[in-house]
């Protein structure tokens, strides 16, 4: 059977922020994270310079083009409220001000009654309300803050302020109450949350009501009516990553001594590394929602460097002639449509616009969507393409080879956090592979493939895709290295 490409999705051009806000389209969309609702897709991402207070909402119909929809929050001229004590996020806003003279910069909760909100992750409540679960700190670099839920009765909001969850005083004594992610499995519903100093925790939620299960409040943690593990929950993953989300995948194809078999995870994804020169995502699971989860090697994920544990799906990287580089991804949420697609939205940065002498920053992050799927051990690999409405599709290897005539440039990552750029490979039909790497490759199954590259086995998949640096379609192939749990990626070229 022929396979089905992707069209050309005729991305919208990127672009440097603007004083118009409402045109930046996929544009300054820090920490995105999706909704459906309806047949139509909506995005919310932290606040933005330019944009009005209160997280930016984005939505589209086709998940390829993207425009501005509003704020989530009213907070357009509510500063002097906040400062005499009636603004309706108050408690939030009380806990996190901070003078401008105790730190001296990057203050975000501000005595004037102005405020910054973070990394929103938005779903539709079992009460038929859309539930915000929204963060606030006081300053960059600190641990003064809190994690609070808004609901609305519509996506676009206005969503009103519902209550606290998690408090963290400053002084990383305890977990940084930043980055909140709802997930729910099994009749459970749970937040993990987290970012930096003592890692990522997961507690559990009331499904009614989207609050906590057990009601607890920060009082109670400082009055000593609770552990710091009652209060705070349990943790999952420890050190210098932040931005987790938890999805649960029932029923993966694994592939164990030559069967193949079904299997339930939990899988857990966030982001190592400094923010603005070496962010990478990375990724492990359970088969519990509260974990332990590992990694390939069965290790914990932990960082307290910009590298560590955990699977790294995605970092900095180039194809080999595309003027846009793919710089710092992460901050990602793991979305399944209601058609069944597997996508992980997250900001990406470029290199672009200073090496065409336009600007003096990568401080630009655009909204990037790609699809992702599980290789036979039931790991997810991610396609290293914008998303293009591709679909999984049976591939076989006559297919693969009569394509791309085995010419692949690839891209492999390691534990270094240099910016990766594609080499150039060739796939032969006696399964050898030459060119930059050298190995042995193979398929099997409906579209599984291996690679051999010295002591390491790759298992992947691959999939037709829409490569934007060549304005054509191809194959793609994404794979996660058995032991050392570095991705690597192809795409078929005819550049050699």
């Amino acid at each position: 059977m022929a396979l089905r490409y992707p069209k050309n999705p005729r991305f919208n051009r990127l672009q440097m922020r603007t004083p118009d806000y409402k045109s930046w389209q996929e544009g300054c969309a820090h920490d995105p994270s999706m909704l459906e609702w309806e047949g139509v897709y909506y995005v919310y991402s932290t606040d933005t310079f330019g944009a009005p207070s209160g997280y930016q909402i984005r939505r589209s119909e086709d998940l390829l083009h993207w425009e501005y929809v509003g704020p989530a929050f009213d907070m357009e001229d509510r500063s002097v409220g906040y400062r005499r004590g009636n603004g309706e996020f108050q408690a939030a806003y009380d806990w996190c001000v901070t003078p401008l003279s105790e730190v001296g910069y990057g203050v975000c909760a501000r005595k004037d009654g102005t405020m910054s909100f973070w990394a929103p992750h938005c779903v539709r409540g079992t009460d038929g309300k859309f539930w915000l679960y929204f963060c606030l700190t006081g300053y960059f670099g600190g641990s003064k803050s809190c994690i609070g839920l808004a609901k609305s009765d519509s996506p676009t909001g206005k969503f009103r302020f519902a209550g606290l969850l998690v408090q963290s005083p400053p002084g990383w004594r305890t977990p940084n109450a930043i980055d909140p992610q709802f997930f729910s499995a099994e009749g459970r519903s749970f937040l993990v949350y987290g970012s930096y100093g003592l890692g990522l925790y997961v507690i559990e939620l009331d499904p009614a009501t989207g609050l906590r299960k057990d009601g607890r409040t920060y009082a109670d943690f400082s009055g000593k009516r609770c552990s710091f593990a009652e209060y705070y929950g349990t943790n999952v993953a420890r050190g210098s990553l932040e931005g987790g989300v938890i999805r649960y995948h029932k029923g993966v194809d694994v592939l164990e001594n030559g069967k193949w078999v079904k299997k339930n995870y939990y899988y857990l994804m966030c982001s190592y590394g400094s923010l603005s020169s070496v962010y990478n995502m990375r990724c492990g699971r359970s088969e519990n929602p509260e974990g332990p989860y590992t990694d390939v090697n069965g290790n914990p994920l932990v960082c307290s460097t910009d590298i560590g544990t955990g699977n790294k799906m995605l970092g900095s990287f180039r194809w080999d002639g595309a003027p846009v580089d793919f710089f710092c991804p992460g901050h990602n949420d793991m979305f399944v449509t209601s058609g069944g697609v597997n996508l992980i939205s997250y900001h990406c940065r470029t290199n672009y616009f200073i090496e065409k002498g336009m600007s003096r920053s990568t401080n630009f992050h655009y909204l990037y969507l790609s699809q992702y799927t599980f290789n036979s051990d039931g790991w997810p690999v991610m396609n290293a393409n914008r998303y293009a409405a591709e679909e999984i599709q049976d591939v076989t290897e006559d297919q693969l080879l009569n394509i791309t005539a085995g010419k692949f440039e690839a891209v492999l990552f390691t534990q270094g956090v240099n910016s990766v750029r594609s080499k150039r490979v060739i796939l032969h039909a006696d399964g050898t592979l030459n060119g930059a790497y050298s190995g042995t490759w193979k398929m099997y199954g409906t579209h599984y493939i291996s690679i051999t590259l010295g002591e390491e086995e790759y298992l992947g998949v691959v999939m037709p895709a829409w490569l934007d640096d060549q304005t054509v379609a191809g194959l793609t192939v994404t794979a996660m290295g058995k032991t050392s749990g570095m991705a690597l990626h192809l795409n078929s070229t005819n550049r050699i």
